[in-house]
Protein backbone atom coordinates (compact mmCIF):
# COMPACT_ATOMS: atom_id res chain seq x y z
CA UNK A 1 0.00 0.00 0.00
CA UNK A 2 1.44 3.40 -1.23
CA UNK A 3 2.06 5.31 2.00
CA UNK A 4 1.02 8.67 2.26
CA UNK A 5 3.04 11.90 2.28
CA UNK A 6 3.49 13.35 5.26
CA UNK A 7 1.31 16.79 4.97
CA UNK A 8 3.77 18.94 8.15
CA UNK A 9 0.84 20.41 9.27
CA UNK A 10 -0.48 20.98 13.12
CA UNK A 11 -3.55 22.42 14.83
CA UNK A 12 -3.03 25.63 16.96
CA UNK A 13 -5.33 26.56 20.36
CA UNK A 14 -7.66 28.20 18.23
CA UNK A 15 -7.87 24.84 15.93
CA UNK A 16 -6.38 26.19 12.63
CA UNK A 17 -3.55 24.19 10.97
CA UNK A 18 -0.22 25.54 10.94
CA UNK A 19 2.53 24.36 8.67
CA UNK A 20 5.81 22.34 11.08
CA UNK A 21 9.03 21.18 10.37
CA UNK A 22 8.98 17.36 10.38
CA UNK A 23 12.41 17.46 12.14
CA UNK A 24 12.42 16.41 16.12
CA UNK A 25 13.88 19.57 18.24
CA UNK A 26 16.20 17.44 21.12
CA UNK A 27 17.93 18.36 24.12
CA UNK A 28 20.71 16.81 23.12
CA UNK A 29 19.67 13.96 21.15
CA UNK A 30 16.86 11.87 22.45
CA UNK A 31 15.87 14.00 25.35
CA UNK A 32 12.88 16.48 25.27
CA UNK A 33 13.78 19.84 24.11
CA UNK A 34 13.21 22.00 27.17
CA UNK A 35 12.56 25.56 26.67
CA UNK A 36 14.53 28.73 27.45
CA UNK A 37 17.73 27.03 28.19
CA UNK A 38 20.02 29.52 29.32
CA UNK A 39 23.54 29.42 30.78
CA UNK A 40 23.65 26.09 29.50
CA UNK A 41 27.14 23.93 29.05
CA UNK A 42 27.46 20.21 28.06
CA UNK A 43 30.03 18.14 26.69
CA UNK A 44 30.97 14.45 25.87
CA UNK A 45 32.87 12.04 23.46
CA UNK A 46 31.66 10.91 20.12
CA UNK A 47 31.12 7.43 21.99
CA UNK A 48 28.65 8.50 24.41
CA UNK A 49 25.70 8.83 21.60
CA UNK A 50 27.30 7.94 18.20
CA UNK A 51 28.08 4.69 19.47
CA UNK A 52 24.53 3.14 20.63
CA UNK A 53 23.32 4.66 16.94
CA UNK A 54 25.84 2.90 15.21
CA UNK A 55 27.78 6.07 15.05
CA UNK A 56 24.87 8.30 12.81
CA UNK A 57 23.09 10.78 14.70
CA UNK A 58 20.00 11.20 12.76
CA UNK A 59 18.17 14.48 12.03
CA UNK A 60 17.49 16.80 14.43
CA UNK A 61 17.97 20.54 15.78
CA UNK A 62 18.58 22.32 18.61
CA UNK A 63 16.35 25.25 19.08
CA UNK A 64 18.10 27.00 21.93
CA UNK A 65 22.14 26.58 21.86
CA UNK A 66 25.16 25.65 19.41
CA UNK A 67 27.02 22.79 19.45
CA UNK A 68 30.37 22.02 18.56
CA UNK A 69 31.73 19.05 16.73
CA UNK A 70 35.46 18.68 17.97
CA UNK A 71 37.26 15.69 16.07
CA UNK A 72 40.56 14.38 16.79
CA UNK A 73 40.28 11.01 15.07
CA UNK A 74 38.52 9.41 11.97
CA UNK A 75 36.38 10.99 9.04
CA UNK A 76 32.99 12.42 9.30
CA UNK A 77 30.23 13.41 7.37
CA UNK A 78 27.33 15.80 8.22
CA UNK A 79 24.91 18.04 6.52
CA UNK A 80 23.50 21.07 7.71
CA UNK A 81 19.89 22.47 6.32
CA UNK A 82 20.13 19.55 3.23
CA UNK A 83 23.92 20.63 2.60
CA UNK A 84 26.24 17.70 2.77
CA UNK A 85 29.97 18.10 3.63
CA UNK A 86 33.00 15.42 4.59
CA UNK A 87 35.38 16.67 7.02
CA UNK A 88 38.94 16.05 7.16
CA UNK A 89 40.73 15.97 11.12
CA UNK A 90 41.66 17.07 12.87
CA UNK A 91 39.11 19.83 12.61
CA UNK A 92 35.56 21.31 14.68
CA UNK A 93 32.15 21.46 13.02
CA UNK A 94 30.32 24.53 14.24
CA UNK A 95 26.74 24.05 14.09
CA UNK A 96 23.89 27.06 15.41
CA UNK A 97 21.54 27.17 16.87
CA UNK A 98 17.72 25.69 14.96
CA UNK A 99 20.10 24.74 11.96
CA UNK A 100 18.97 21.13 10.96
CA UNK A 101 21.69 18.70 11.22
CA UNK A 102 22.72 15.15 11.07
CA UNK A 103 26.34 13.47 11.51
CA UNK A 104 28.40 9.75 10.59
CA UNK A 105 31.17 9.35 12.14
CA UNK A 106 33.56 6.41 11.44
CA UNK A 107 33.51 4.08 13.40
CA UNK A 108 35.65 4.56 16.51
CA UNK A 109 36.30 8.24 15.64
CA UNK A 110 37.28 10.31 18.90
CA UNK A 111 36.70 13.87 19.58
CA UNK A 112 33.89 15.69 21.70
CA UNK A 113 30.81 16.89 21.54
CA UNK A 114 29.79 20.09 22.76
CA UNK A 115 26.88 21.75 23.11
CA UNK A 116 26.64 25.53 24.61
CA UNK A 117 23.87 28.60 24.88
CA UNK A 118 24.77 31.74 23.26
CA UNK A 119 24.96 33.97 26.88
CA UNK A 120 27.86 31.30 28.48
CA UNK A 121 30.51 33.51 27.39
CA UNK A 122 28.51 36.89 28.24
CA UNK A 123 29.92 36.62 31.76
CA UNK A 124 33.61 36.68 30.27
CA UNK A 125 36.10 39.87 31.47
CA UNK A 126 37.04 41.20 28.66
CA UNK A 127 38.16 44.82 27.12
CA UNK A 128 38.09 43.40 23.76
CA UNK A 129 35.20 40.89 23.89
CA UNK A 130 37.48 38.14 22.24
CA UNK A 131 35.71 35.30 23.19
CA UNK A 132 31.95 36.32 21.83
CA UNK A 133 33.75 37.81 18.89
CA UNK A 134 35.07 34.37 18.39
CA UNK A 135 32.19 32.44 19.01
CA UNK A 136 30.01 34.59 16.34
CA UNK A 137 32.57 34.21 13.33
CA UNK A 138 32.58 30.36 14.11
CA UNK A 139 29.07 30.38 13.63
CA UNK A 140 29.21 31.88 10.61
CA UNK A 141 31.88 30.06 8.83
CA UNK A 142 31.27 26.37 10.52
CA UNK A 143 34.38 24.73 10.22
CA UNK A 144 37.89 24.78 11.54
CA UNK A 145 40.72 23.00 10.48
CA UNK A 146 43.60 22.81 12.72
CA UNK A 147 46.49 21.22 10.83
CA UNK A 148 49.63 22.23 12.86
CA UNK A 149 50.58 20.21 16.27
CA UNK A 150 50.83 23.07 17.58
CA UNK A 151 47.42 23.96 17.23
CA UNK A 152 46.21 20.44 17.86
CA UNK A 153 48.23 20.08 20.94
CA UNK A 154 46.44 23.06 22.36
CA UNK A 155 42.61 22.15 21.58
CA UNK A 156 43.42 18.73 22.72
CA UNK A 157 44.49 20.02 25.74
CA UNK A 158 41.81 22.07 26.18
CA UNK A 159 38.95 19.96 25.44
CA UNK A 160 40.14 17.44 27.81
CA UNK A 161 40.21 19.62 30.78
CA UNK A 162 36.48 20.82 29.78
CA UNK A 163 35.81 17.30 29.55
CA UNK A 164 37.59 17.04 33.29
CA UNK A 165 36.25 20.11 35.12
CA UNK A 166 32.93 19.42 33.37
CA UNK A 167 33.23 15.88 35.21
CA UNK A 168 34.25 17.31 38.51
CA UNK A 169 32.49 18.87 41.46
CA UNK A 170 34.75 21.85 42.40
CA UNK A 171 33.33 24.91 44.11
CA UNK A 172 34.44 27.69 41.53
CA UNK A 173 33.50 24.67 38.67
CA UNK A 174 31.03 27.12 36.22
CA UNK A 175 33.79 29.72 36.07
CA UNK A 176 36.24 27.16 35.28
CA UNK A 177 34.32 25.67 32.36
CA UNK A 178 33.61 29.10 31.18
CA UNK A 179 36.89 30.67 30.95
CA UNK A 180 38.30 26.82 29.52
CA UNK A 181 35.64 27.82 26.85
CA UNK A 182 36.43 30.80 26.31
CA UNK A 183 39.87 29.93 25.59
CA UNK A 184 38.68 27.40 23.13
CA UNK A 185 36.74 29.53 21.29
CA UNK A 186 39.85 31.71 20.65
CA UNK A 187 41.95 28.70 19.48
CA UNK A 188 39.30 28.02 17.27
CA UNK A 189 38.96 30.92 15.69
CA UNK A 190 42.76 31.11 15.45
CA UNK A 191 42.31 27.61 13.09
CA UNK A 192 39.57 29.52 11.01
CA UNK A 193 40.98 29.56 6.96
CA UNK A 194 39.57 33.20 6.17
CA UNK A 195 40.44 36.60 4.95
CA UNK A 196 38.76 38.69 7.37
CA UNK A 197 41.31 40.78 9.53
CA UNK A 198 40.98 39.27 13.17
CA UNK A 199 42.62 41.85 14.88
CA UNK A 200 41.12 43.42 18.01
CA UNK A 201 37.38 44.53 17.73
CA UNK A 202 35.37 46.60 20.13
CA UNK A 203 32.73 44.66 22.38
CA UNK A 204 30.33 47.07 20.73
CA UNK A 205 30.67 45.53 17.50
CA UNK A 206 30.65 42.23 18.71
CA UNK A 207 27.13 43.41 20.33
CA UNK A 208 25.63 45.12 18.03
CA UNK A 209 26.74 42.27 15.33
CA UNK A 210 25.19 39.56 17.48
CA UNK A 211 21.99 41.24 17.83
CA UNK A 212 21.15 41.96 14.64
CA UNK A 213 22.21 38.10 13.95
CA UNK A 214 19.59 37.11 16.13
CA UNK A 215 16.81 39.71 15.17
CA UNK A 216 17.58 38.70 11.19
CA UNK A 217 17.33 35.24 12.48
CA UNK A 218 14.24 35.18 14.78
CA UNK A 219 12.35 37.32 11.57
CA UNK A 220 13.41 34.89 8.83
CA UNK A 221 12.52 31.52 10.79
CA UNK A 222 8.75 32.37 11.03
CA UNK A 223 8.68 32.40 7.03
CA UNK A 224 6.48 29.97 6.22
CA UNK A 225 4.93 29.02 8.81
CA UNK A 226 2.01 31.26 9.14
CA UNK A 227 -0.76 32.65 7.09
CA UNK A 228 1.34 34.79 5.33
CA UNK A 229 -0.51 36.64 2.21
CA UNK A 230 2.13 39.15 0.94
CA UNK A 231 6.55 37.92 1.07
CA UNK A 232 8.63 39.28 4.16
CA UNK A 233 10.35 42.94 3.70
CA UNK A 234 13.18 41.91 5.57
CA UNK A 235 15.77 44.72 4.51
CA UNK A 236 18.88 46.14 6.11
CA UNK A 237 16.47 49.65 7.24
CA UNK A 238 14.25 47.78 8.56
CA UNK A 239 16.22 45.38 10.94
CA UNK A 240 18.31 48.85 11.42
CA UNK A 241 15.61 50.54 12.48
CA UNK A 242 13.99 47.81 14.79
CA UNK A 243 17.55 47.86 16.53
CA UNK A 244 17.49 51.76 16.82
CA UNK A 245 20.92 52.40 14.35
CA UNK A 246 21.42 52.77 11.21
CA UNK A 247 22.07 50.52 7.99
CA UNK A 248 25.76 51.99 7.90
CA UNK A 249 26.59 50.74 11.43
CA UNK A 250 25.10 47.39 10.40
CA UNK A 251 27.47 47.05 7.90
CA UNK A 252 30.28 48.26 9.54
CA UNK A 253 30.14 45.18 12.52
CA UNK A 254 29.41 42.31 9.92
CA UNK A 255 32.13 43.48 8.06
CA UNK A 256 34.02 43.38 11.03
CA UNK A 257 32.79 39.81 12.74
CA UNK A 258 32.34 37.99 9.43
CA UNK A 259 33.92 40.13 6.04
CA UNK A 260 30.51 40.69 4.33
CA UNK A 261 27.79 43.31 5.19
CA UNK A 262 24.38 43.54 6.35
CA UNK A 263 22.66 42.60 3.21
CA UNK A 264 24.49 39.56 2.27
CA UNK A 265 23.64 38.17 6.34
CA UNK A 266 20.19 38.61 5.42
CA UNK A 267 20.39 36.70 1.74
CA UNK A 268 21.79 33.93 3.65
CA UNK A 269 19.36 33.69 6.28
CA UNK A 270 16.42 33.64 3.89
CA UNK A 271 18.06 31.24 1.44
CA UNK A 272 18.79 28.74 4.72
CA UNK A 273 14.98 29.39 5.60
CA UNK A 274 13.82 28.71 2.26
CA UNK A 275 16.28 25.59 2.17
CA UNK A 276 14.57 24.18 5.50
CA UNK A 277 10.76 24.80 4.09
CA UNK A 278 12.00 23.19 0.74
CA UNK A 279 13.37 19.45 2.69
CA UNK A 280 11.39 20.17 5.89
CA UNK A 281 8.33 20.80 4.66
CA UNK A 282 5.65 19.89 1.90
CA UNK A 283 5.11 23.24 0.86
CA UNK A 284 5.27 23.89 -3.07
CA UNK A 285 8.66 25.73 -4.57
CA UNK A 286 6.58 28.04 -6.21
CA UNK A 287 5.02 29.31 -2.68
CA UNK A 288 8.52 29.04 -0.92
CA UNK A 289 10.06 31.30 -3.70
CA UNK A 290 7.01 33.81 -2.62
CA UNK A 291 7.33 33.86 0.94
CA UNK A 292 11.14 34.62 1.11
CA UNK A 293 10.63 37.51 -1.17
CA UNK A 294 10.75 36.16 -4.35
CA UNK A 295 8.35 37.37 -7.49
CA UNK A 296 8.12 34.22 -8.91
CA UNK A 297 10.10 30.60 -8.96
CA UNK A 298 12.95 30.96 -11.71
CA UNK A 299 14.17 33.68 -9.76
CA UNK A 300 14.62 32.20 -6.41
CA UNK A 301 16.14 29.00 -8.73
CA UNK A 302 18.65 31.66 -10.27
CA UNK A 303 19.58 32.52 -6.50
CA UNK A 304 20.28 28.90 -5.66
CA UNK A 305 22.56 28.75 -8.67
CA UNK A 306 24.82 31.38 -6.92
CA UNK A 307 25.60 27.95 -5.16
CA UNK A 308 25.57 25.89 -7.70
CA UNK A 309 22.25 24.43 -6.33
CA UNK A 310 18.67 24.02 -7.84
CA UNK A 311 15.78 24.13 -5.70
CA UNK A 312 14.08 20.82 -7.45
CA UNK A 313 17.35 19.22 -7.44
CA UNK A 314 18.20 19.83 -4.02
CA UNK A 315 14.89 18.24 -2.60
CA UNK A 316 15.26 15.52 -5.30
CA UNK A 317 18.82 14.67 -4.31
CA UNK A 318 17.88 14.43 -0.46
CA UNK A 319 14.96 12.64 -0.91
CA UNK A 320 16.52 9.65 -3.22
CA UNK A 321 19.81 9.49 -1.40
CA UNK A 322 19.14 9.78 2.58
CA UNK A 323 18.76 6.82 4.24
CA UNK A 324 15.00 5.12 4.63
CA UNK A 325 15.81 5.72 8.61
CA UNK A 326 16.40 9.62 7.83
CA UNK A 327 13.27 9.58 6.04
CA UNK A 328 11.76 8.00 8.24
CA UNK A 329 12.39 10.48 10.99
CA UNK A 330 11.11 13.49 8.76
CA UNK A 331 7.44 12.05 8.92
CA UNK A 332 7.42 10.59 12.18
CA UNK A 333 10.74 11.83 14.56
CA UNK A 334 13.76 9.98 14.98
CA UNK A 335 13.88 7.95 18.02
CA UNK A 336 17.61 7.30 19.21
CA UNK A 337 18.88 4.86 21.89
CA UNK A 338 18.18 6.99 25.20
CA UNK A 339 21.62 7.44 27.13
CA UNK A 340 21.25 6.47 30.41
CA UNK A 341 21.43 9.83 32.95
CA UNK A 342 21.74 12.14 30.03
CA UNK A 343 18.50 13.81 30.92
CA UNK A 344 19.81 14.24 34.36
CA UNK A 345 23.05 15.37 34.04
CA UNK A 346 22.61 16.86 30.83
CA UNK A 347 24.76 20.44 31.12
CA UNK A 348 25.56 23.45 33.73
CA UNK A 349 22.82 25.57 34.64
CA UNK A 350 22.90 28.96 36.30
CA UNK A 351 22.84 28.77 39.95
CA UNK A 352 19.84 29.82 41.97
Amino acid sequence: MKKERSTNLSRDRSGHERVVLSVPAYLLYGEEWTRSVFGFFHIETFSVRSAPNNWRIGLHRHPDFDQLSVLFSGRCTYEHDGREATVKVPSCVYTPANVVHRFAYEPGATGFVISVSSDFTAGLSSVEGAANTAMLRLASYRLATFDSKRALSKIRAVTDLLAEKFGSVDQHRRDTLRYLFGALLLELDASLETSVDKSPRSSSAADLFRRYRDTVHTATGQIGFGDEAQPHGHTVEVFADQLSTTPYALNAACKSIVGYGARELIQNAMLEQGTRLLLYTTRPVKDISFLVGYSNASHFARFFRQLRLSPRRTLHHHKRHAPARILTSLRQGDAPHHVPGAHREAGVRPEK
